[in-house]
């Protein structure tokens, strides 16, 4: 979440029919008011798809919840888009899932049409977008055999918006973010029957955090307690996300990630890059750590020539910079001789700079702005052509507004953290499981640093232990192919233990 980083969210062997779909009438009148009249009531539709060799006949439900103030009127409009398996064991017994992208800013359709929905956004092997039209497939690897699915947009995001006489900011903060989400979580499961439902939460990058802090926020505040939570690269403390210059905590912590890019783009994977990078990894927090704390210059007398080495930078722009070096540096430089920038969301991808003159990367990301038009292209089509939801309100895949008006609040050291609240969340709850999965060549939330965080915390009496898996791939590794299976696999684990 640097300067470029506001936003924290397939290739098959067969291509699908566009599964059919039915309307139903809905129970819920359209919403009034300003841009919200331009929201069409729930839409009801039917649809089948086989996962691991079984037809999954599944409901899908598109519209909006309304929250409503302390003034007792409506506040603002959620839009979600519910599966439902039809039919199956009975509603109460099935889990549900809530999931939301992070940002903050970010609708849920990174998610929904990447990784954990029916129907995702084919992408190559590696994980790169196809050139348009965007084209829909059936997903392999959707979570809905596992658990029901809400994807959740918040205020400000996909067509969720405020209520006239209200602002978008009474929403965009961290406490009242995990109020509205947690308010919208409350009426879904209320008035659909849920309430006695295993409750499952996921979230990506700021969804990460979300999620954690709702673990406790929903015991706390609602009444409600989750029976798992996957967090998936995700950003847990901001004081490892936007250090101040004087910490050198974070320079050894995203040292393994630059070096994961580098031994990729040497063609090492598997087992032989997870014991390259334990190497590195244990040089990242004591040779290295310990030569930046001597001091600026020291440190870079001290450990320039290693980390030129790890990192295949060379040793002079290493040396200009104190062994100290900064994710757009990494990403400018390192392939530089062929004309491309990489992209702090996955530094195995480059794009074309656009200004090789410049010390500073100043084009578009070739991961993050890619998927603006690609993934909201693709929601639009398919909430009108299979959802059955017809609006003239533009869908906010990314939200700047909402990224740049965000109130972090403060917490006792000045930055805004949810270990304490995750670890709150655990000891009232110890069934609560806890999945973490970061990628490999992330430079945006560094896989190094939830392992780090999970360690500094203690171990809590009879709570299950936090897991932790890194794939290859970066912030979305779920667009391969290869990392939206490794997910759904380690997501698994907390689904199993409910049934």
């Amino acid at each position: 979440m640097r300067s470029k980083l506001f936003p924290l969210v397939l290739l098959t062997l067969a291509t699908f029919a566009q599964p059919a779909w039915t309307a139903e009438t809905a129970e819920r009148s359209a919403p009034e008011g300003g841009v919200l009249s331009l929201l069409p009531a729930p839409q009801v539709t039917t649809h089948s798809i086989t996962l691991a060799g079984r037809k999954l006949d599944y409901q899908a439900k598109a519209g909006t919840l309304s929250l409503l103030s302390a003034k007792g009127d409506v506040s603002a409009e959620i839009f979600y888009v519910a599966y439902t398996q039809q039919p199956g064991q009975p509603a109460k017994d099935r889990p549900i899932t809530f999931v939301f992208n992070g940002g903050p800013g970010a609708a849920s359709a990174y998610l929904h049409l990447g990784a954990i929905g029916p129907r995702i956004v084919q992408t190559s092997a590696d994980g790169e977008f196809l050139p348009p039209p965007q084209k829909l497939i059936d997903n392999p690897d959707s979570w809905l055999d596992m658990s029901d699915l809400v994807f959740v947009d918040p205020v400000g995001t996909g067509y969720s918006r405020e209520s006239p006489g209200h602002e978008g900011k009474e929403f965009w903060g961290v406490d009242a973010d995990a109020s509205s989400v947690g308010a919208f979580i409350r009426l879904y499961l209320a008035q659909n029957g849920r309430t006695g439902s295993p409750l499952f939460l996921a979230g990506e990058s700021y969804g990460g955090f979300r999620a954690a802090l709702l673990a406790r926020t929903l015991q706390e505040d609602v009444g409600l307690s989750p029976s798992g939570i996957v967090l998936i690269s995700p950003a847990l403390e901001f004081m490892l996300v936007r250090p101040d210059q004087f910490d050198q905590l974070h320079w050894a912590l995203e040292l393994p990630s630059l070096a994961a890019a580098k031994l990729r783009n040497d063609g090492v994977s598997g087992d032989a890059l997870r014991e390259k990078l334990a190497d590195i990894e244990h040089y990242a927090l004591g040779d290295y750590l310990s030569a930046l704390n001597s001091g600026l210059e020291q440190g870079g007398k001290l450990a320039s020539g290693r980390v030129a080495e790890i990192t295949g930078l060379p040793l002079d722009l290493v040396q200009r910079n104190f062994a100290r070096v900064p994710i757009g540096l990494f990403a400018k430089e390192f392939q530089r001789a062929k004309g491309k920038v990489l992209s702090p969301y996955d530094a195995t991808v480059g794009g074309a700079d656009i200004e090789p003159e410049s010390a500073r990367d100043t084009g578009p990301d070739p991961v993050l702005d890619r998927s603006v038009p690609a993934l909201t292209s693709a929601f639009v089509a398919y909430a009108r052509d299979e959802l059955n939801y017809h609006t003239d309100v533009s869908y906010r895949l990314l939200s700047g507004d909402v990224g740049h008006n965000w109130d972090y609040g403060t917490q006792g050291q000045g930055y805004a953290g949810v270990m304490n609240d995750l670890q709150r969340a655990r000891a009232l709850n110890p069934s609560l499981g806890v999945v973490i999965v970061n990628g490999y060549t992330d430079l945006v939330t560094p896989y190094l640093g939830s392992r780090y965080l999970v360690n500094q915390i203690p171990t809590l009496a009879g709570a299950k232990p936090i897991r932790l898996d890194v794939l290859e791939g970066g912030h979305m590794m779920y667009l391969r192919p290869d990392g939206r299976r490794a997910l759904k696999d380690a997501a698994s684990e907390l689904y199993q233990a409910t049934q």
